[in-house]
């Protein structure tokens, strides 16, 4: 019988171990377009074609408290200043034979800040350029 325990996804991004994911969905990982297209001819012949764009993004959902949200506000502060935020990020399920990575990978852009009685979340989007992406059944 299949089991889930969120505590068995890890993420890495650019060597750091990414923790302290708020409730609900906390990853969400998707490529940016279509892996095939159709091209339907005039005679009404069908080609399917292959989209190379393997490009793809990582939203990541962290509780207000997280010290990862420091570590990711640093590393985007330091891409703007001297251009090194380009780094690897592999998300895995212990669990099972998940596997999501891309040696190509940045923030886009810093997560919003929002306050409240209730404690927040913070979504950073990790942008991949070459996303590679095997799910296995244990999802």
């Amino acid at each position: 019988m299949p089991a889930w325990d969120p505590q068995q996804i890890t993420l890495t991004f650019k060597g750091y171990e990414i923790s302290g994911f708020a409730d609900g969905t906390f990853i969400t990982a998707a490529r940016s377009e279509d892996t095939w297209s159709i091209n339907v001819g005039a005679q009404g012949d069908v080609v399917r074609v292959l989209n190379r764009n393997t490009s793809g993004t990582l939203v990541v959902t962290l509780q207000q408290t997280s010290m990862s949200n420091g570590i990711l506000s640093q590393i985007l502060e330091e891409d703007e200043q001297f251009l090194t935020g380009v780094g690897d990020v592999m998300l895995k399920d212990l669990s099972g034979e998940t596997l999501i990575h891309g040696e190509e990978a940045w923030i886009m852009k810093p997560a919003d800040a929002g306050y409240a009685k209730e404690l927040e979340s913070r979504e950073w989007t990790i942008m991949v350029g070459k996303l590679a992406m095997h799910l296995d059944g244990n999802e």
